[in-house]
């Protein structure tokens, strides 16, 4: 059918004039194992051959106009994905659905809309999907008429495949015939420079952390005008807080491994009756260890995933990270326009931006 044996592929027929899904791949670069559909969507699980063979789930769908078949549809999805062993899932396709009002342009904004809104970003959230943002344009249906244009086209990924594939970037490509535009999922991942420095809240309740800084500002004999200064303090300050970090502060995860292995050896040890006095005391100081860095592994996560509406306490580790992945793949800078073409050099994109500043800054000076 393709002119290649290179090529296999399943399908899901056409329901009247539309819903037919096919799915191919590359013998070479995926072995199927497992395929089941549904109306408007299908199912294939297998191992993918690129690097170390592992086990994905891929999910392609067409969603129809009815909100109604729509919930049925994604109720299905989320129900087999709760219970299936594989955790390496991307959820693609047509859902013809946008997740908020920014996303549809060209048709009136009503009560349908909203509700439909609700019940897509509940399927996401209730899956624990991550939707992969559009790069280079905000668009992937356009009416024929030019009139009404939509975001209903888009890749939805588990944690899972995020942290495989954590340079996963969906691209969108020019239209033709189709309304539609082909999207493309690639791992790209470019090396923007070193990351900048954040405190973290946890080690300002650390008198250490106070001491350091304190005891460090003060040693730095840097000498010059105030603004020179005061960026060489800061310069040498952040090393030192990195260092004290690593080596004093410690990794808080590896603590609680640690500890916790510890725990269960002691727990272990007292199933048998063989728990000394030391043993107790000391599985009774563990278990307050334990609890601090159980806190502190809590406040850099909800730090990091940006969430204070949970109190701390309601430890859950993988909404915590569900919520750092979506916000660095949200917040990250991908590329540039410049001009009238899309760029990822990060050579020429830096360039860009400090020309566009020192053009800001000069006409502002001018201006003064």
């Amino acid at each position: 059918m393709w002119g290649s044996n290179e090529i296999d592929w399943i399908e899901v027929g056409a329901v009247n004039n539309g819903g037919g899904i096919i799915t191919m791949w590359k013998k070479d670069c995926f072995e199927l194992k497992g395929f089941r559909s549904g109306k408007n969507y299908s199912i294939i699980e297998g191992i993918w051959k690129v690097g170390k063979p592992m086990e994905i789930t891929i999910v392609n769908v067409y969603c129809g106009s009815s909100l109604r078949e729509k919930r049925s549809i994604w109720d299905e999805i989320s129900e087999i994905n709760k219970n299936h062993r594989i955790k390496l899932w991307c959820v693609v396709g047509d859902f013809n659905s946008i997740r908020c009002a920014g996303e549809r342009r060209g048709q009136n904004y009503n009560v349908n809309y909203s509700s439909e809104i609700r019940s897509f970003n509940k399927f996401i959230e209730d899956s624990s999907l991550v939707d992969i943002p559009l790069v280079g344009r905000k668009f992937t249906w356009y009416k024929p008429n030019g009139t009404a244009k939509s975001r209903i086209d888009r890749v939805l990924v588990s944690l899972e495949w995020l942290e495989k594939w954590s340079g996963s970037k969906l691209y969108a490509e020019r239209r033709s015939v189709s309304d539609h535009c082909a999207l493309i999922l690639k791992e790209i991942n470019i090396d923007w420079g070193p990351k900048p420095f954040r405190c973290l809240n946890v080690w300002q309740k650390d008198d250490r952390f106070k001491e350091l800084v304190k005891n460090k500002w003060a040693s730095y004999g840097i000498r010059g005008n105030g603004l020179y200064v005061l960026k060489e303090k800061w310069k040498r300050l952040k090393f030192d807080i990195r260092n004290w970090n690593k080596y004093v502060f410690g990794d808080v995860n590896k603590q609680r491994v640690d500890l916790e292995k510890r725990f269960q050896d002691l727990d272990g040890k007292d199933d048998e009756g063989e728990l000394s006095v030391e043993d107790r005391e000391e599985r009774r100081q563990m278990l307050a260890n334990l609890g601090q860095v159980r806190a502190k592994q809590e406040a850099i996560l909800q730090q990091k995933a940006r969430v204070s509406w949970i109190s701390q306490g309601d430890l859950n580790t993988k909404f915590y990270h569900s919520s750092i992945k979506w916000r660095r793949i949200h917040n990250g800078i991908n590329g540039l326009k410049v001009g009238d073409q899309w760029c990822e050099d990060p050579t020429v994109v830096k360039a860009s931006v400090k020309e566009y500043f020192e053009s800001k800054l000069s006409r502002g000076k001018s201006s003064g």
